[in-house]
């Protein structure tokens, strides 16, 4: 494909995003994006071929954007607590970056039942973000900033919990503070668990 197709590509994908957030992957037909884009629906197909090869294409861009947004960002502070308290902010303020909140939350309660190659794909993403909670929560165990009997696939579980409250309330119950509370949850936790480790 010419440089010229690939960055139509991107800015499609780009505006795919944000509409597959407020109607779901599977709402987002190619005939669909072609009306949002005041195109052709046959110009869509010639750059995407399938709509299974458009919803993969907006997946991989959405991983993009956390990569870009959230986890580079994080890779910048020193390892262990701090890294993940940049980790957690960031990802955060990422439920903000589509206009219907996380795509990740949307399309995993969208596709969850549905095997496939686009679940697997959404299943994947997840997966990645849950092992870098994991990987710096093993690091604060062993730079003994946590307690070294903690319980690091239950922080994992409670961590990633807060993110999926915050997009629920703010999303679905339109509560404003949504965000501010999931920052608090996230410290007073991560607050607790490093008490514990200081005073063992």
């Amino acid at each position: 494909m010419s440089r010229t197709g690939d960055a139509r590509r991107g800015a499609i994908v780009d505006r795919a995003m944000h509409i597959a957030s407020v109607e779901g992957l599977e709402g987002l037909t190619l005939g669909r994006l072609a009306e949002a884009l005041h195109t052709s629906k046959s110009g869509i197909q010639t750059l995407f071929g399938t709509k299974q090869e458009l919803q993969l294409s907006i997946v991989a861009a959405a991983s993009q954007v956390f990569e870009r947004d959230v986890s580079l960002p994080a890779e910048r502070q020193p390892a262990g607590l701090a890294r993940l308290r940049t980790l957690m902010s960031l990802w955060i303020d990422y439920l903000e970056t589509f206009e219907g909140g996380c795509l990740f939350v949307a399309a995993a309660s969208e596709l969850d039942g549905r095997p496939g190659p686009v679940r697997d794909a959404v299943a994947d993403a997840v997966a990645r973000a849950d092992a870098l909670l994991q990987r710096d929560l093993e690091l604060a165990v062993r730079l003994r900033e946590l307690p070294s009997d903690t319980d690091i696939e239950q922080l994992v579980f409670e961590l990633h919990a807060m993110v999926l409250q915050a997009n629920h309330n703010r999303q679905l119950l339109g509560r404003k503070d949504a965000l501010t509370r999931a920052r608090n949850a996230v410290n007073r936790l991560l607050d607790a668990d490093q008490q514990t480790s200081d005073e063992a």
